[in-house]
């Protein structure tokens, strides 16, 4: 997609122009670092201790379950034991 170098909130803007419906991240400092208030996608942030794919795959199943059912623009994380929490914009 030649995304690759762009910052945080180029990857947002750009993910918001294409027919994507949900942005999924494991980076636990986007929230503070972007004001996710005025975004049109929904965010999902991964908040794993670790980024290996056996601790991500179980978040991952979790978000395809609940996916359909987050209104558009919302965000929310994702922690290791499971639990889903809204962020705050």
């Amino acid at each position: 997609m030649g995304w690759r170098g762009l910052k945080d909130r180029e990857i947002l803007a750009r993910s918001e122009n294409h027919p994507f419906d949900v942005f999924i991240t494991a980076d636990k400092n986007l929230p503070y670092q972007q004001n996710l208030a005025s975004r049109v996608i929904t965010i999902v942030v991964l908040d794993s201790s670790s980024t290996r794919p056996d601790r991500l795959l179980p978040l991952m199943r979790q978000v395809s379950t609940m996916i359909s059912s987050l209104p558009v623009g919302s965000a929310v994380r994702i922690n290791d034991a499971g639990e889903v929490v809204s962020i705050s914009p």
